[in-house]
């Protein structure tokens, strides 16, 4: 897919066409129209594809013996990536100036969140009818990951009788992916409406960071570093310098952390993630079907590293004076913990892992810290979500390269 040149330009296409026709009354109501229901789309296409390739990527695994190193490496990527994103959150605060002007605080009254009723989570896994699971939710990807598991685990084709449902499983795995690249492919003309909506709300956007200049400038500086350094670094270590060139990794995958970021929803960028993992990166089909959902739990680093940032921050600008760096410890420590459960509260994962922090330090929920945080909010989620797109990606492709690599690819061929 040739993604890496048809999504800049209709990121490009939708910053002019909001320039040109920026406040024309029909214009503005064809966004409204539009903008929601390409979102919509990206919901209702996620949850069968997700259900079927994680189905046959577990039947799969189960024929070719390779479940416990797929999802050992998966989990390996995602908790080790993330605690690397967390620290690297306190590298950062911890060598930038205290300041009170650092960011635009708020004295908003304390917001109050809807997150995701954790008690409800056992029902929807475990419920009366395995068929609720199909309807229960449209926040998690777990309730049909759970029931895929199962299905995938009865279809290894160990028995003549069970040969065909495996094939036909197979099959439609297939479509599901031939379905996923094509939802990918016109997914450029998606990001025209994305992008010229964005466009539109810039002015908003600038005056939040006008005030907040330091913040956003050390917030977009790192992540430029997490994409081109920290975790193509990462990639090779873990692999033992034997994964190929991670850099063509990112060319062939940013297109996904771009539309993840717009859409403000990991459930709408899963799908992108799933293609480009499997036609551009050359991850192998049972290693992105597992990996890819599984990584949208425990793969949350860049929402971890944002989170620790801007409590840090936050205190640092309220005090004046630098937090220490065993409270900055804790930051990273707990941050790295609650965003294995941010993902089920979608839209809302920095707010989440800040709340949970918060607590956890026994700071309690300070009203300055959540209204700062929900003030930049819309900023904040697009910089975590883009991280988080580029961890899964990457970790989509280490899951893949660890089941099956030959010779120690040379440095030369990786600069």
């Amino acid at each position: 897919m040739k993604t890496w040149i048809t999504y800049p330009a209709a990121l490009l296409l939708g910053f002019s066409t909001n320039l040109l026709l920026g406040g024309w009354a029909p214009y503005e109501m064809t966004l409204d129209i539009v903008v929601p229901l390409i979102k919509q789309l990206g919901l209702f296409i996620v949850f069968p594809i997700v259900f079927v390739t994680f189905a046959s990527a577990v039947a799969s695994i189960r024929r070719f013996k390779e479940g416990g190193r797929l999802f050992f490496g998966s989990l390996v990527w995602g908790l080790i990536s993330t605690l690397a994103l967390s620290f690297v959150g306190v590298a950062v605060a911890m060598y930038l100036p205290q300041s009170t002007q650092a960011l635009a605080l708020s004295s908003s009254a304390v917001p109050s969140f809807s997150f995701f009723d954790f008690t409800t989570l056992k029902e929807m896994i475990l419920s009366g009818n395995a068929f609720n699971q199909f309807t229960a939710t449209t926040l998690t990807l777990l309730p049909l990951m759970f029931i895929a598991w199962l299905l995938g685990i009865v279809m290894k084709p160990d028995r003549e009788m069970a040969r065909p449902a495996y094939v036909v499983l197979q099959s439609f795995g297939e479509v599901m992916y031939r379905l996923a690249r094509l939802f990918t492919a016109i997914g450029a003309l998606f990001l025209l409406f994305l992008s010229a909506d964005m466009c539109r709300n810039l002015p908003a956007m600038s005056a939040l960071i006008e005030p907040s200049k330091l913040f956003f400038l050390a917030l977009g500086g790192v992540v430029l570093a997490v994409i081109l350094v920290i975790l193509p670094l990462l990639f090779m270590i873990l692999t033992l310098f034997r994964g190929g060139n991670p850099w063509r990794v990112l060319i062939g995958s940013y297109p996904s952390f771009i539309i993840t970021a717009m859409t403000g929803s990991m459930l709408f960028g899963t799908t992108s993630l799933l293609a480009v993992a499997q036609q551009n990166n050359g991850a192998k089909k049972r290693a992105a079907g597992l990996s890819v959902p599984i990584l949208t739990f425990v793969g949350r680093g860049g929402s971890a590293l944002v989170a620790t940032m801007t409590i840090i921050f936050i205190i640092q600008a309220m005090t004046g004076a630098s937090v220490e760096v065993t409270h900055m410890v804790y930051i990273a420590l707990f941050s790295a913990l609650f965003s294995l459960l941010s993902s089920f509260s979608i839209g809302l994962e920095v707010p989440f892992i800040v709340v949970m922090v918060l607590q956890g330090i026994q700071m309690g929920a300070h009203p300055v810290v959540l209204a700062t945080v929900v003030t930049l909010l819309p900023l904040l989620q697009m910089a975590a979500l883009f991280l988080d797109a580029a961890s899964i990606s990457f970790g989509s492709v280490f899951t893949s390269r660890i089941v099956a690599m030959k010779e120690r690819t040379p440095l030369s061929h990786m600069i």
